[in-house]
């Protein structure tokens, strides 16, 4: 969607797109033409990515112009172009409802006290207020602070009337008197009977929820009659969180059938599946690993994404990373934004793909590439090369580079790929920052004795762009190496630094399909740390194992 307004002097462009669509490229492009005395206000919205034609429509009226995205990862690129950029984070943010809980009502009647007791014994010590009200008859001393004691590290108490509420407490309902819950106060009432009941739990719900609304959970265990029905549409309309118990898991299951009929509940749980949810909820370290199989299932059942064998402890490092960014306290938070906010899936995504690379990253293995490999194949008709998880295409230009230099390019094909389709796009502009070009030279040179590196680039005040004739040798496109297959018969592969965000099972995956994908001769180059699952089908080329260059093993042919 592109949106354009004129106000006095500037014009003022809003660009909003799934993808960028050719027509739609076409259009802003047209808008984005040089006026004099104009200026420029643009906003990217949901935009993680500009092709090379927009970057330079950009660069012509940058003296001119202010832009604001909403995503980060475009955000970062145009700074590392010397673009000025103002990162909207409010964007991200539209749609999500912080829930932080403050309070937990229970309520329940005959049989409910051993389901109660186990709720709140595994219970993690934080910063809540417990509030519980069972049926009790009148004429009964109640004995329920005690026995609830011996089963939490909270501090149980039956409250007084005007008691201020403090947090680690977990409030017990005195008989014959309802518990009002109203601002940081506990009140007590002698008044008539709530559906036949003092203490009653619609009272309790309906005043804890008007005072801690969404910040709430509302749990309805077993008992008899209709009480806790009430006031539940009063809660919904609240956003408090209404858990009613399975009715098939406990005998007296009356006010868990009359709050079903009323239809105004979230969810219908076992004590154990109640347990967890809550214990999930209020948990603000981060998840066991279990749970995160879970997660990871379930990311790929919702969005296709299958990172079930990466390797965990990176993994939790990542969902760490974007835990804080999004400034959520538990775990439960995190989830129901992934799968309820695809943008926010989407920066998960961006957090989980490593994208760390520049031009002739450790130049000692381009050396020996250059010295020792690529006089094993000069030769051929034609040669082949794919570097698989390319991340912002650093790689693939410096083979590009370095096969021209040797005069060999004309007759190669460079294949480039990654999941991260923003970063693809990054990748096909071939722009990178002019502060990191003096690195790229001093890689170049511990390859190359000539200083010629400014051969294959075109310098400007924003940027270094890669040479179209470098360029048009490298074709960059999706591809999963989890999920996709091969995609031809390579001479050279490059998978540096990727497998080692993988466990072993997904590593030998990868290796099989990397073997299928490598021809007799061919070389597998992959980073410092990694070395293959399998001695049998791979052989290291030298005795540099710092290197880490691979030739395929073949049993009638060896390269030793």
């Amino acid at each position: 969607m592109l949106h354009i307004s004129l106000l006095n002097d500037t014009k003022k462009i809003f660009f909003e797109a799934i993808c960028c669509e050719d027509s739609e490229i076409a259009e802003l492009e047209k808008e984005l033409s040089y006026v004099n005395d104009l200026k420029y206000e643009i906003t990217f919205s949901n935009i993680k990515a500009l092709p090379i034609s927009i970057i330079e429509k950009l660069v012509a009226i940058q003296d001119n112009m202010t832009i604001y995205v909403t995503q980060r990862t475009l955000w970062l690129y145009l700074i590392s172009l010397n673009f000025k950029v103002q990162f909207l984070t409010s964007h991200l943010k539209t749609n999500i409802i912080k829930k932080n809980i403050q309070a937990i009502c229970i309520g329940g009647s005959a049989g409910c006290l051993e389901k109660i007791i186990q709720i709140i014994n595994p219970l993690p010590y934080v910063d809540i207020s417990i509030f519980i009200t069972i049926h009790i008859l009148p004429t009964v001393k109640s004995n329920l602070v005690n026995i609830l004691q011996k089963h939490t590290t909270y501090k149980v108490i039956e409250p007084q009337d005007n008691q201020k509420i403090e947090p680690n407490c977990i409030y017990v309902a005195p008989a014959d008197y309802h518990m009002i819950v109203q601002d940081d106060y506990i009140y007590l009432s002698h008044s008539s009977c709530v559906n036949y009941a003092r203490p009653s739990i619609d009272v309790l719900f309906d005043s804890v929820s008007n005072t801690y609304k969404q910040n709430a959970i509302a749990i309805l265990t077993c008992g008899y009659g209709k009480d806790g029905t009430l006031f539940l549409k009063n809660l919904k309309e609240n956003q408090t969180e209404i858990i009613l118990e399975d009715p098939d898991s406990c005998e007296a299951n009356h006010i868990i059938l009359n709050a079903i009929e009323s239809n105004h509940y979230d969810k219908i749980f076992t004590i154990e599946q109640i347990i967890n949810y809550i214990n999930s909820k209020l948990n603000t370290c981060i998840f066991e690993e279990e749970e995160l199989d879970k997660f990871l299932d379930d990311i790929y059942e919702y969005y296709g994404y299958d990172f079930r064998n990466y390797e965990k402890k990176s993994l939790l490092r990542r969902i760490n990373l974007t835990k804080a960014s999004l400034g959520v306290d538990s775990f439960f938070e995190l989830k129901n934004l992934v799968f309820n906010n695809p943008p926010i899936f989407e920066k998960l995504l961006r957090n989980f793909s490593i994208n760390v690379t520049t031009f002739f990253r450790n130049p000692e293995v381009f050396k020996t590439i250059k010295e020792k490999i690529i006089p094993k194949i000069k030769n051929k008709n034609f040669i082949r090369i794919w570097c698989a998880g390319c991340s912002s295409g650093q790689e693939a230009y410096s083979v590009a580079i370095l096969f021209d230099k040797l005069g060999l390019l004309h007759k190669t094909q460079i294949y480039a790929t990654d999941f991260n389709l923003a970063i693809l796009m990054q990748a096909k502009n071939g722009l990178y920052s002019l502060s990191s070009y003096e690195q790229y030279e001093k890689n170049y040179k511990k390859v190359s004795t000539s200083n010629d590196l400014s051969n294959y680039f075109d310098i400007t005040k924003n940027y270094a762009v890669v040479k179209e004739h470098i360029k048009n040798k490298i074709l960059f496109f999706d591809h999963n190496l989890v999920t996709d297959g091969s995609i031809n018969e390579f001479d050279i592969i490059f998978c540096r630094n990727v497998l080692i965000y993988f466990d072993k099972t997904l590593q030998k995956r990868v290796f099989n399909l990397i073997y299928d994908s490598m021809l007799e001769d061919g070389f597998l180059i992959l980073g410092e740390s990694e070395i293959p699952t399998s001695k049998e089908k791979f052989k290291l080329f030298e005795n540099n194992t710092r290197n880490k260059i691979y030739f395929k093993n073949n049993s009638n042919k060896g390269l030793l």
